[in-house]
């Protein structure tokens, strides 16, 4: 197995590629440690002239004395890392970008600020395009380039023909942020897991909020682990927690924004009776899952794979989930143009089918993939009323994702 800093990322085969970035800055954001720097210093700026941190004093001083300090550096690529740190950093962008790019391409790198503050009054607009970098996932390891299909279907003929894929076992049981799934080790994960968080609290949410209640929050992420995978009562956590379900929900708006926790909503179009409240939340590193951790893991994958779709592709794909009042429910949906494409259900052992998943796939007229952790695992279903359901190794068909 190859060190960290030597491994493939998906987002390698189109980030470079002069059709989809034509001259534009690259923005690459994405969780704390999950290997940006490493990666861009690696296979885009390798050498160290090319890279500046705008956390170092000395690249400051360098900008303030010369703004185009950047002038004599030998390198097709060039990398600001932590840029947007800086007061006006989208006018020394700007300002470097306008005079220079014609001559290097640019990669800036950055996680929760950088995420958050390209939404808001973009001065940037028509510079640059953004991806994300994820945790390590199985297509990583596949190296094969990723495409869209036409139909789910034709996914589950390149599952049904495709290799199993034998690293996730090592992923659901150390995650997928590099350092710790490269140690090979649980007990180095237990630790780096406590300074990952605390990194995250003690100085992200210092950075990006005023938010006071550090302490809460931090319980907050404690007494909120039996609940992932399922809807969330901002009220009964207020009540634990001695504040209100309107800071509740303002604190998990705010790790979701620290790319600590994700949520995914339902979807109640078509379908009678539909749960249309809450939001079901999970772990961006699903380690943290003990109860439902291959749910949670197959969420991440999920999130993961809609997000890269729109940032290659540009295709408005979302994920959501499936639940009527009368309890009946399927893990997942995706959904492509706003309309529902493939349902998917997760199973730890046995794929079993359920009534439900003939009920949605019926009602909302697309196929279902029962993915289940089980080696080795293809066949197809057909429905009473003609319905598409394929249970398939998640070992199979993760790799085809992005």
């Amino acid at each position: 197995m190859k060190p960290f800093h030597e491994q493939f990322r998906t987002v390698q085969y189109y980030w470079t590629d002069p059709h989809w970035l034509s001259h534009r800055m690259l923005f690459l954001s994405g969780p704390r440690q999950v290997g940006k720097t490493t990666l861009v210093t690696s296979t885009l700026c390798t050498k160290q002239e090319a890279y500046f941190n705008w956390d170092s004093r000395k690249v400051r001083m360098l900008y303030h004395k010369d703004p185009e300090f950047i002038a004599n550096t030998d390198s097709e690529w060039i990398c600001f890392d932590e840029v947007h740190k800086r007061p006006k950093w989208k006018d020394i962008l700007k300002g470097i970008y306008d005079v220079y790019k014609g001559r290097y391409h640019f990669v800036i790198t950055g996680s929760a600020k950088l995420e958050t503050f390209r939404r808001s009054g973009d001065s940037l607009v028509g510079r640059y395009f953004h991806t994300r970098l994820f945790p390590l996932n199985l297509p990583d390891f596949a190296k094969t380039d990723f495409t869209l299909p036409k139909n789910p279907e034709e996914l589950a003929r390149q599952a049904a023909e495709g290799k199993e894929m034998g690293e996730l076992e090592s992923l659901l049981q150390l995650g997928g942020f590099p350092e710790p799934y490269f140690s090979s080790s649980e007990q180095f994960w237990k630790r780096w897991a406590v300074n990952h968080l605390d990194l995250i609290i003690r100085e992200d949410l210092k950075d990006l909020t005023k938010v006071v209640e550090i302490d809460k929050i931090e319980h907050l992420l404690e007494i909120i682990k039996p609940s992932i995978g399922q809807t969330i009562s901002y009220r009964h956590l207020g009540q634990d927690l001695e504040t209100t379900h309107g800071s509740i929900k303002r604190w998990l708006e705010i790790l979701n924004r620290l790319q600590v926790l994700f949520p995914i909503a339902p979807y109640f179009k078509k379908i009678r009776r539909a749960y249309r409240q809450e939001r079901k939340w999970y772990y961006v590193d699903w380690r943290i899952a003990e109860e439902k951790r291959f749910e949670n893991y197959i969420a991440a994958s999920l999130l993961r794979a809609v997000t890269l779709y729109s940032d290659r592709f540009g295709e408005a794909m979302s994920l959501h989930f499936v639940r009527t009042h009368d309890g009946a429910e399927v893990d997942f949906l995706l959904c492509r143009d706003n309309k529902p494409w493939l349902l998917i259900e997760a199973k730890e052992g046995s794929p079993d089918i359920t009534s439900s998943v003939h009920r949605f796939s019926r009602e909302l007229n697309v196929p279902c993939f029962i993915v289940t952790r089980k080696k080795n695992i293809f066949k197809q279903i057909k429905g009473k009323e003609g319905q598409k359901i394929f249970c398939i190794s998640w070992g199979k068909l993760g790799p085809l994702l992005p």
